[in-house]
């Protein structure tokens, strides 16, 4: 009998998780942290469950109801946290991957993070204990970004922040003083968003990279320091080795994210960040050749993983609304924009939300977008 399925499911992630495994004849019981969350408008999962507002406590509660034997599949950082934390109650009855808590509390704490990683490739320029304005400045050269050490830190209220002057940076250092020891900073590497690269990858349990997903960001919402919003897939060997290293150096098991900048000045690729988890594009992995969600499957059920399958090259991943609007915010007419969506027009798309087969989320997300516009109209209406 086909196991049960549970996918903790956070936004966008969570549904190209279902997607991937409704493609193996798997439909999962999905649990979110909200009711607007996107998956719960998919007609996929075989069950449906929204955690109330004490999500830890209710977690727990929902997962101590699951049949022995169930495999879990985080998708955020959050869950990834949650289930190293609570692994002497929930080991023993579910199989879910997962790394010494070390290990993964260093991947989800940057500070720690990149510290780790410098021993074995490039890295941007890093302080990772912020005192003074001074003292950055000393050590790091203008532009210079921001960032949470982690979900636990969320301090900014944004993903990250960018200082181009001195001027920023001492405001920022008034504004965050009694922050600091929540954030990281990094020199920024140069070169615009079709610089960036990801490697969605799966190691098995002897730390070996068995299949490896590369694309080429093109553009991020919001716009250079945000999310993928439009990508190609493009095999890069030398991300994948970058990745192979990196994996057999921590012990990995299972699925991650690492994301590269290419410094364009040496052509050196320098590492950005690794998400313990599968990632934001995991469905734009399995439609292009590479099903990482259901490897989690295969590894827990101890069933033999593919090896290096292929990959198929030049396919454009779209974030429609996303990458729109984000464009449109950094200075884009309407007709660019048009005008590149047309250019690869003759390729095949995947789209974050849109499926033929499962139309209801993108219709909702749809809907969402027009609420918001709405909104937007009418508060520069009654200014």
């Amino acid at each position: 009998m086909t196991p049960s399925v549970v996918v903790l499911s956070a936004g966008p992630n969570g549904l190209g998780v279902t997607r991937s495994l409704y493609l193996k004849g798997i439909k999962p019981w999905v649990i979110s942290t909200s009711s607007l969350d996107v998956i719960n408008y998919s007609r996929l999962p075989e069950r449906k469950t929204v955690l109330d507002a004490n999500s830890e406590a209710s977690l727990l509660a929902v997962l101590s109801d699951v049949a022995f034997g169930t495999i879990v599949i985080p998708t955020s950082d959050w869950f990834v946290s949650f289930l190293s934390e609570h692994t002497s109650q929930l080991k023993p009855k579910l199989l879910y991957l997962e790394a010494p808590a070390q290990i993964t509390e260093m991947l989800i704490d940057k500070a720690w993070e990149t510290q780790f990683i410098a021993s074995y490739c490039a890295l941007p320029k890093t302080v990772q204990v912020l005192q003074d304005a001074s003292s950055l400045l000393a050590c790091l050269t203008l532009p210079i970004i921001i960032k949470p050490r982690s979900h636990k830190h969320m301090v900014l209220g944004s993903k990250n922040r960018i200082l181009t002057s001195v001027t920023q940076v001492k405001t920022f250092f008034s504004q965050y003083k009694l922050q600091l020891q929540h954030l990281i900073a990094q020199e920024i590497v140069p070169g615009d968003d079709s610089c960036q690269w990801v490697c969605n990858c799966f190691f098995d349990q002897n730390n070996e990279l068995v299949q490896a997903f590369t694309f080429n960001r093109l553009r991020l919402s919001p716009s250079h320091f945000g999310v993928t919003s439009y990508a190609r897939s493009q095999q890069n060997e030398e991300v994948v080795q970058l990745c192979r290293t990196i994996g057999k150096a921590l012990g990995y098991v299972g699925p991650a994210m690492l994301e590269f900048k290419r410094d364009p000045r040496d052509g050196e690729y320098y590492y950005i960040e690794l998400n313990p988890r599968l990632g934001m594009c995991n469905y734009f992995d399995t439609y292009c050749g590479i099903n990482n969600a259901f490897a989690s499957y295969q590894l827990l059920q101890g069933e033999t993983l593919p090896v290096n399958p292929k990959m198929q090259s030049n396919v454009i991943f779209v974030s429609l609304y996303e990458d729109f609007f984000s464009r449109r915010k950094d200075g884009e007419s309407v007709m660019e924009i048009l005008r590149d969506y047309c250019r690869n027009a003759r390729q095949k798309h995947v789209f974050i939300y849109f499926v033929w087969w499962d139309p209801l989320p993108a219709m909702y997300m749809l809907l969402q977008q027009v609420k918001q516009m709405g909104k937007a109209l009418l508060s520069r209406l009654k200014q």
